[in-house]
């Protein structure tokens, strides 16, 4: 886990500017109330915007780019657009840089 805890201060030593998202797996939130234990994950520097469902990170899969605008955007049938259309809408939304760190399950 010390590995993975120096790859996160590295992380924010090189961005210092950037926020940092901390990403909870699903499994660690049990009910409605209370804490929970998590252990540290991987960190990097990524994308993500929040839609209208869930929060989407920046992808490069075409598929994926489609759903990201159907949540994001909506109201244009992107599945029917050409694709430098989706790609050129999908590279416009306001996506934030930020460390995201993933939050697991308790090691051990």
């Amino acid at each position: 886990m010390n590995e993975k805890i120096n790859e996160l201060f590295d992380l924010i030593k090189a961005n210092p500017d950037l926020p940092i998202l901390p990403m909870v797996d699903y499994e660690i939130i049990g009910e409605d109330y209370g804490r929970w234990a998590g252990s540290w994950g991987t960190a990097y520097v990524g994308e993500y915007i929040m839609g209208n469902s869930r929060i989407w990170f920046r992808d490069d899969d075409d598929d994926e780019r489609e759903r990201v605008l159907e949540d994001c955007v909506g109201g244009v049938d992107f599945w029917r657009e050409p694709g430098g259309v989706v790609k050129r809408v999908y590279n416009e939304l306001p996506w934030i840089k930020a460390i995201i760190v993933n939050i697991d399950l308790p090691e051990g």
